[in-house]
């Protein structure tokens, strides 16, 4: 599949995955970077993933829920909201009490694009202040969710 390299000011561009699964986590950096984003770096735990919002000026977090480590998917999700950063969970568990710290679900499984078009979605939302298309599987939290700065 063949996506265009993004140009414009207005999009998430600093992407940090976290995911403790290698071979989703190969797919998701495969997509992501394919699709023009940069993906600033892919952990597989929470504390992976605090140390690299500290260290990095990151626009977006692809979170699972179920990461290894002490430190939970809700601790990095509730981190992040508070840098102002964005949370679009990818997980197999509903978001339940993390609802209010992400500005989209994606549930698995996903389908080929998913990540990309779920992106795409929040992009639309909290940049553009546009309606997105649909995205399977996908639900959107738009007022809990935070413009990224940076």
């Amino acid at each position: 599949m063949f996506f265009s390299r993004r140009t414009n000011a207005e999009t998430l561009r600093r992407l940090l995955v976290v995911e403790d699964d290698p071979l989703v986590a190969f797919d998701h950096e495969y997509d992501l970077s394919g699709a023009g984003y940069d993906v600033i770096a892919t952990v597989n735990c929470g504390e992976a993933a605090v140390a690299a919002l500290a260290e990095f000026m990151i626009d977006a977090v692809i979170l699972d829920l179920n990461i290894e480590g002490d430190i939970s998917g809700a601790d990095v999700a509730r981190l992040a909201y508070d840098r102002g950063i964005l949370v679009l969970l990818v997980s197999g568990d509903a978001p339940g009490g993390v609802a209010s710290f992400i500005a989209g679900y994606l549930a698995k499984p996903l389908a080929n694009g998913a990540v990309v078009a779920a992106l795409r979605a929040l992009e639309a939302v909290h940049y553009r202040s546009e309606t997105p298309r649909r995205v399977a599987g996908m639900t959107l939290f738009p007022d809990q969710g935070q413009t990224a700065t940076g």
